[in-house]
């Protein structure tokens, strides 16, 4: 698979679906528009974007807030497969080598020698311009067959924190379709996209999927809670964290304005505002409660220890509820939520905290302002 070398990693993009049956959606309807999970890998000083799903104005405009790059600093442009979705704009990144697996140029040898409808859907853009891939994309990066979606679909494996990260493409389109171990309604081949997650399981630490947030290959579909991060940040702004729990649908961190919030629940989990039921700002600040309102039928929650010291009875204080296992400690002045799902630990910090402190409590996963970090 991949030797030592370290890759550091940054999603542009929290892909979703047009449709997802796991929320009872029509397979036949579309509901949402399609946004694919683009990701920037950074191999030393080779910059490769991975499946690029906007319009190139946009990304860059990504590249810049979260990783302090242009266009042109892009080396590589590698599309997972050679669906419309995943190479927008490809040929507007004016130094980067186009790549997919040489499966994948043979599919599309294939589609434009058949013709029709569906190959006049797919087979616009750059496609022709791209190069079937060598197997080690970079020194720290490989290429790795995941068929599935597409016959020639393959995903890229690396290391990065001590993990091994697996860029899926759509074979896994995200981790409800991961868990039951299904492919899409359009795939080319059912049993090759089960026999493709199956190997993920066994090879991946991490995988960044399709058209979702990336998850821990090994977490558990058992677990009393489940989490959602609705938003990208940069620097300086905050991560609005959905959980969810039987029928209680929590925010934590109101953080997203009501356009954006309504947006952001709607594409990660088919939600509207309306459809909060508690809401956790972890400081008493406008940053941290943005557009309560619009989350009309929500109770707001404050911590225990964040109420005393603003000296604010406008809200109660969290307490632990029966059946949503969430629990609220103070870290160096941060007000942190704990709780466990899929079989890890996660926390969602009011600020900047012990990276060392969580871990010693047992944390996996951290969310502090707009950082994202693995810790076990």
């Amino acid at each position: 698979m991949t030797g030592t070398r370290e890759v550091a990693w940054r999603q542009l993009t929290l892909g979703h679906l047009s449709r997802n049956k796991f929320w009872g959606e029509d397979p036949d309807t579309q509901y949402h528009s399609v946004v694919a999970s683009s990701t920037l890998l950074r191999d030393g000083d080779i910059n490769i974007l991975v499946d690029p799903t906007l319009p190139a104005g946009e990304m860059e405009r990504r590249l810049r807030l979260y990783c302090g790059l242009g266009l042109e600093d892009i080396d590589i442009v590698f599309a997972t497969h050679f669906h419309t979705d995943h190479r927008v704009d490809a040929e507007k990144y004016p130094r980067a080598k186009l790549y997919m697996s040489a499966e994948s140029v043979q599919d599309v040898a294939s589609l434009r020698k058949q013709g029709g409808p569906f190959a006049d859907a797919f087979l616009n853009g750059a496609v022709y311009d791209f190069m079937p891939a060598p197997r080690q994309l970079s020194p720290g990066v490989t290429v790795c067959p995941l068929a599935g979606h597409t016959l020639g679909l393959a995903g890229l494996v690396f290391s990065s924190g001590g993990k091994r990260v697996l860029l899926a493409g759509d074979t896994i389109m995200n981790r409800e379709f991961y868990h039951a171990r299904e492919g899409y309604f359009i795939d080319a081949s059912q049993q090759k996209t089960a026999a493709s997650m199956n190997w993920a399981a066994e090879h991946a630490d991490i995988i960044v999927p399709g058209h979702g947030d990336w998850f821990f290959a090994n977490e558990t579909n058992e677990s009393t809670l489940k989490y959602r991060k609705l938003n990208l940040c940069a620097d300086g702004e905050e991560t609005a964290v959905l959980v969810q729990a039987g029928s209680e649908n929590i925010l934590i961190n109101p953080a997203l304005k009501g356009p954006l919030l309504r947006q952001a629940l709607y594409d990660a989990r088919g939600l509207d505002p309306a459809d909060i039921t508690r809401v956790i700002c972890l400081k008493n600040d406008p940053q941290h409660m943005l557009d309560l309102p619009v989350m009309k039928n929500a109770q707001a929650y404050l911590p225990e220890f964040e109420a005393a010291r603003q000296g604010d009875p406008s809200f109660p204080v969290w307490e632990k509820v029966p059946g949503i296992p969430i629990e609220i400690i103070e870290i160096e002045s941060c007000a942190v939520c704990l709780f466990e799902s899929g079989g890890h630990r996660v926390s969602v910090a009011s600020g900047c905290c012990s990276e060392q402190r969580l871990a010693d409590l047992g944390v996996q996963v951290s969310f502090q302002g707009g950082r994202v970090s693995i810790l076990g």
